[in-house]
């Protein structure tokens, strides 16, 4: 198990350091489709029965704590992830608009506050999903390798979105800091654990983030996705988990 996640975490970190040179020659937007599929599938699929689960658990451990609507509380912290990173994007876009008035980003330097948010709260983010990747409640957890699949395209997704917003910015520093935290999150999991209510929260956090940034920096924009390759990924990662 801890070389099966170490394995994946440093996968994430390679697509943080490396992924830019894939992103110079302009991944074809079919395979960003497809990695989009298949985050779809992860999240419609396997992510959101794992939250019914989640809030069963959580119901069930927090029993006479008079916790206000406990059982809406895995839900609420995935609605608290979404605005997150909805709150995010807008900043990134309102700051965008301030510095060119347009819709293409401004150059930004790495003590840039807007750039220090953004990647700061994608570097928790990463810390998150893999501290949660060796740390889940599930019963029945993803195997390691479908795990790493779908949030290795889905992270590709992320590293693609980062580095067009701020270039230079975030090649000179930002990935290094996102490779770091992902690799992080997996070197304090090894060591200590939360509370399975706070693990729960956290993993409401990370779904609704899920949802918020595959919408935002993986699913087509506009007329330059590209449909089947899209519905490819879905249905072949949904035959994947369903046929674990």
């Amino acid at each position: 198990m801890a070389t099966e996640t170490f394995i994946a975490s440093a996968l994430f970190a390679a697509i943080f350091i490396f992924g830019w040179r894939l992103h110079r020659h302009r991944t074809p937007r079919s395979v960003l489709s497809l990695g989009a599929g298949a985050t779809a599938a992860y999240v419609f699929v396997h992510m959101l029965p794992e939250l019914n689960e989640a809030g069963t658990v959580f119901v069930a451990d927090t029993v006479g704590r008079a916790l206000p609507a406990p059982e809406l509380r895995v839900y609420t912290a995935a609605l608290l992830g979404f605005v997150i990173f909805y709150g995010l994007e807008n900043l990134v876009a309102w700051s965008r608009e301030q510095g060119k008035g347009g819709r293409e980003p401004a150059p930004r330097k790495a003590s840039d506050p807007v750039f220090l948010l953004h990647v700061g709260g994608f570097a928790l983010y990463a810390w998150l999903v893999c501290y949660l990747m060796v740390r889940g409640i599930s019963d029945q957890p993803l195997p390691i390798a479908l795990y790493a699949l779908a949030m290795g395209l889905h992270f590709l997704g992320v590293d693609r979105s980062l580095l067009e917003e701020h270039g230079t910015a975030y090649l000179r520093v930002g990935r290094f800091v996102l490779a770091a935290f992902a690799l992080g999150g997996w070197g304090v999991a090894m060591v200590s654990e939360l509370s399975r209510p706070m693990l729960i929260t956290a993993l409401g956090v990370i779904s609704g983030g899920v949802v918020m940034n595959s919408m935002v920096m993986e699913l087509p924009h506009e007329k330059d996705g590209r449909f089947w390759p899209f519905v490819a990924g879905a249905t072949l990662y949904t035959l994947l988990l369903v046929n674990l």
